[in-house]
């Protein structure tokens, strides 16, 4: 088999999977929403029963007449979105020619008190009037049917099939026509996973009205058969598990969507007598699709990817495609951990920053861009990043110091490796075993700063500083603490560039006549820009990012002089248990330190010359 061949072949496998895997994907999904609406309906027939049905006079279960006329009843009320059938422990009743229930059903029914499904049917426990002992079984079974997509999905399954043979025919055919047929081709995919998204959010929608439509049927019908349950509605809700049951008025005959407390929510009324409703509130099922929004179009894009590889590879030697192959390889694991551990998580974080996310709220509404609004309209947030700015200002003077002893202690003695050993161990140390050592150093009363530094503030006519509790020098505090740990680190790096430069240019400078400043000044100064830059820039970025130091010397106190912007992250987090507030303070900052980053690549990529 010839390369265009075998890419041809790689290009209609990819047309294949991007035109079968997402209408099967959008199936399972629709298949899910009939089972999960199969399970409801089972559980609402079983409470409608346990209130419509008398008791038995003698033993427990219901009175076996009345339990055969209300599961025919049931089985007759029209347009119902589903079959039924109604077991007295293992007879059917509706039917009575269909098999029984096995009785290792029902007594998994009774072991474990939850709707199963059987592979045909949706299976929920009939239990007695007083809830303890499990007399039958409700069976509910999704009736299908229709199309497996809808005409538009049709229509645009359609269009990729059409685009996908183009491509595939001007496959190896470079210029225009090739990247034109490929576009054609991503686009036809895009619309496609749109169309089928939207089919799934339909499909999870129409489940949510189905069921509603079938639990206010269901209540009317116990209303109109047991009158006195117009007055305890609270009665019926073993009709609507799941749905809040709450007083209101008509609304009309539809199922329809209403924002309730800011979340939007399923509303179904019904009617309970002259002037009396209640309202059945429930979580729409299309709320949850957003995920597969993305695994949709990650399906359709096997095609263009495909075509797009094998189209490379009838263009590109075959040294390019040893290389290219081998080089993913070795790149594979670190980018599949790129993606879990980075890519993930941040979208993630988009997605919580655009909702009301808390795990102690069941309910997670939507809210768009509100929180970004919020957070840049927040005293709080602004305080918090100009802390950290502030803080950030000791990156400057780290590297000042460090530059100072990288000369200083520079050469290749045993006293200045020594030296240099000895400043780069804070870097090198545990974060946490060296902010409470300082923590230590820093007690107003036995701290060993203040011991040192007694007979200075008595002459100062100053007592001991309280320098973690006194708000006016808490952050100078941890930025002296982060000034030490990075010192060591800053050294090295300069130390590094330092070695690095060329001994022919020093004589050169001495011949000439440059003294000493003129030489740091003229030469080394300027050849060390690159690492100067290098340290700037990722200082700051470290210095955006500080969490350690400040939760454990200062907890953001004293009254929040030291709540950068990270530690004000967790706290919304993790004490205030607001994630979606959290999420977009973390993006804030991410674009705040990419914006960084870029700048740190602007300025390393430009070349130094020299006359």
């Amino acid at each position: 088999m010839t390369l265009r061949a075998r890419a041809r072949w790689v290009a209609v496998l990819g047309l294949a999977a991007a035109a079968l895997l997402p209408p099967a994907a959008a199936r399972w999904a629709r298949d899910r929403g009939e089972r999960e609406l199969a399970a409801r309906d089972a559980t609402a027939a079983a409470g409608y029963l346990s209130i419509v049905t008398p008791m038995a006079r003698s033993g427990s279960g219901y009175d076996l007449p009345q339990l055969l006329i209300r599961a025919r009843a049931l089985a007759g009320l029209p347009a119902l979105a589903v079959d039924f059938e109604i077991y007295d422990r293992t007879a059917p009743l509706v039917h009575a020619t269909a098999p029984p229930l096995p009785p290792a059903e029902l007594e998994r029914l009774r072991r474990e008190v939850a709707a199963r499904w059987t592979g045909q049917a949706m299976l929920a426990p009939l239990l007695d009037r007083d809830g303890w002992d499990v007399v039958g079984a409700v069976a509910a079974q999704p009736r299908g049917g229709g199309w497996p997509v809808s005409p538009w999905s049709l229509a645009a399954l359609v269009l990729l099939l059409v685009a996908g043979t183009q491509a595939v025919r001007t496959l190896g055919v470079a210029g225009e026509p090739w990247r034109q047929a490929l576009g054609r081709y991503a686009a036809a995919a895009g619309l496609l996973g749109a169309a089928m998204f939207a089919d799934v959010r339909l499909a999870g929608r129409a489940a949510t009205d189905d069921w509603l439509s079938d639990a206010r049927l269901l209540m009317q019908e116990a209303i109109a058969r047991v009158p006195e349950t117009r007055s305890a509605p609270a009665s019926l809700g073993s009709i609507a598990r799941g749905a809040e049951v709450v007083p209101a008025e008509s609304l009309g005959a539809g199922v329809v969507r209403r924002d309730v407390a800011g979340v939007v929510r399923a509303v179904v009324a019904v009617r309970l007598g002259p002037g009396r409703w209640i309202e059945l509130r429930a979580r729409p099922e299309e709320a949850g699709a957003a995920p597969w929004l993305v695994l949709l179009l990650g399906l359709v894009a096997l095609g263009p990817v495909a075509a797009l590889l094998a189209g490379w590879s009838l263009t590109a030697s075959p040294r390019q495609r040893r290389e290219t192959v081998a080089a993913w390889g070795f790149l594979a694991p670190s980018a599949l951990h790129l993606v879990a551990f980075t890519a993930g998580p941040v979208l993630f974080a988009v997605y919580l920053s655009v909702h009301r996310f808390s795990p102690v709220e069941p309910a997670r509404p939507f809210i768009g861009l509100a929180g970004y609004v919020q957070a840049l309209a927040s005293p709080q947030v602004w305080a918090a990043l100009g802390r950290t700015l502030l803080y950030a200002c000791y990156v400057p003077v780290t590297m000042g110091l460090a530059l100072a002893l990288a000369l200083v202690v520079r050469g290749r003695s045993r006293g200045a490796r020594l030296l240099r050993a000895l400043f780069l161990l804070p870097a090198v140390s545990s974060v946490v075993a060296v902010a409470l050592v300082w923590r230590w150093m820093y007690q107003p009363d036995v701290g060993v700063i203040n011991h040192l530094l007694g007979h200075l503030l008595t002459r100062l006519g100053s007592g001991p500083v309280n320098w973690l509790g006194d708000p006016s020098v808490a952050l100078i505090a941890v930025m002296i603490v982060s000034v030490w740990t990075q010192l060591g680190y800053q050294v090295a790096v300069f130390h590094a560039g330092l070695e690095s430069i060329p001994r022919a240019y020093v004589d050169a400078a001495r011949v000439d006549g440059a003294n000493a400043w003129q030489r740091f000044r003229r030469l080394t100064l300027p050849l060390l820009r690159p690492v100067i830059l290098f340290l700037l820039v990722t200082g700051v970025l470290g210095a955006c990012q500080m969490f350690t130091l400040v939760a454990v010397l200062t907890a953001g106190g004293p009254i929040g002089s030291t709540d950068v912007v990270v530690y004000r992250i967790y706290q919304t987090a993790w004490a205030q248990l607001q994630f979606g507030e959290a999420s977009v303070l973390s993006l804030l900052l991410f674009v705040l330190l990419l914006v960084a980053t870029r700048a740190q690549l602007r300025l390393l990529d430009r070349r130094v010359e020299y006359a």
